[in-house]
């Protein structure tokens, strides 16, 4: 009888353990982004500007390798803010949208040209390819790490012109890319579990397409600023909704 109630207890508990992982598995998924259709959704659109009065300025550097190819010199793409303010290489998203349109299936690119990430700052979807091509005839290393300044994810050599590693990507948050063989290449990817993000362009203007009718609220990232966010944006039916996130003198500069 004690055998016997000991293999039914043990049964129990075996259980109780498979009870308790469904659950939870079944709670994460729950949160997860859903595809709907969005038959008739609206815009978010606006400008990324900057609102201080010295306005902060990219920086030259003389390079000393594989400079036949790379260049002389080097301007950063720190802060790209234009002369009427207005910032480049923002990333721009909703934050915790669980529903909408569906994720586009493209692969994230970035080119190494001339010694540097083309783009520098690019959005990517978690399950979505990741490639990295060397355009250069000098060798590359794509190094990437999980975070600013984290850990290595994977660090691969890109050997000569026409070298490709492709990846997928399996988490969301920034990775930084950097080059072992040349210390001033620096990018970044910023991949999302939804399709609402964007990079705002040259003139520092952005447009988030196709969202369920809601309230949202809006944040942006810079590499050198920081984040900045707007709550409480309305997106109605088929209209677009202006709106623009400023980088003000508050921001502590290095």
């Amino acid at each position: 009888m004690y055998k016997i109630n000991q293999e039914v207890s043990s049964m129990m508990n075996i259980g109780t353990v498979f009870f308790l992982i469904s659950f939870f598995c079944i709670s994460s998924v729950s949160h997860s982004y859903e595809i709907i259709e969005v038959s008739n959704g609206g815009n978010i659109q606006g400008i990324v500007a900057y609102s201080g009065h010295a306005v902060p300025q990219d920086k030259t550097y003389t390079l000393s390798s594989d400079v036949k190819y790379c260049g002389k010199e080097l301007r950063t793409e720190k802060y790209l803010i234009s002369a009427d303010k207005r910032i480049k290489n923002v990333v721009v998203y909703l934050e915790e949208i669980r529903t909408g349109k569906a994720i586009p299936e493209e692969p994230v690119e970035v080119t190494d040209t001339k010694c540097t990430f083309v783009p520098h700052i690019t959005v990517g979807f978690s399950g979505n390819k990741f490639l990295v091509k060397n355009e250069d005839p000098v060798l590359h290393t794509i190094h990437v790490y999980t975070s600013i300044n984290g850990k290595t994810m994977f660090n691969i050599g890109l050997p000569e012109r026409g070298s490709t590693v492709k990846k997928t990507l399996t988490k969301t948050g920034i990775m930084e890319l950097n080059c072992d063989c040349h210390p001033w290449m620096q990018g970044y990817v910023y991949v999302f579990d939804h399709p609402y993000a964007v990079v705002s362009d040259e003139s520092g203007e952005f447009v988030i397409k196709n969202i369920p009718p809601g309230t949202y609220h809006v944040k942006a990232w810079h590499e050198a600023l920081g984040e900045v966010g707007l709550a409480d944006v309305r997106v109605e039916a088929g209209e677009s909704s202006r709106i623009i996130l400023q980088y003000g003198p508050e921001i502590n500069l290095p």
